[in-house]
């Protein structure tokens, strides 16, 4: 019996090993930035919502949260309150942030399909305050928009 085991373990050991180096490499797909803040796919909701004033969507340098973009999103995740989305079987939110010359964000904007997923996404925002290092242009910070696209779909 523990022959057996063993010879299963070296089996799966070798099965795991081989599915893991004759993988392909994955090709890495940059999604497209706009360069313009008029190019933002919600950009007559944010015109009426946002300060837009000197905001640039491309930057010499982009801001940089402490621990990176996934680091900021999982402060986000961890802020956003529970829904309840049993009766919901698809839903789409957008998250809008400006990243101020100091490295703070003071303008945010959530847009949905349903208002609670919104609003809920924006409370995940307000929550993080950690100061990122602001964007530069010519060496100079600017104020820099940047989204985040979240959705669910019922499988």
């Amino acid at each position: 019996m523990k022959k057996l085991f063993t010879i299963l373990i070296f089996a799966g050991f070798g099965i795991s090993f081989q599915a893991q180096t004759s993988q392909k490499p994955e090709t890495a797909v940059k999604p497209t930035v706009p360069q313009t803040i008029e190019e933002l796919p919600d950009y007559a909701v944010l015109q009426k919502s946002l300060n837009l004033k000197d905001v640039v969507t491309v930057a010499d340098e982009e801001p940089e949260f402490p621990g990176g973009r996934k680091a900021f999103l999982y402060k986000v995740s961890e802020n956003i309150p529970i829904i309840n989305i049993k009766n919901q079987k698809e839903f789409s939110t957008t998250i809008y942030v400006i990243v101020e010359k100091d490295g703070y964000i003071r303008n945010y904007k959530a847009i949905s399909n349903n208002k609670k997923y919104a609003e809920a996404a924006e409370e995940g925002i307000k929550k993080v305050f950690t100061r990122w290092k602001p964007a530069k242009v010519g060496g100079k910070p600017v104020r820099y928009i940047f989204y985040i696209p979240i959705g669910l779909r019922s499988w």
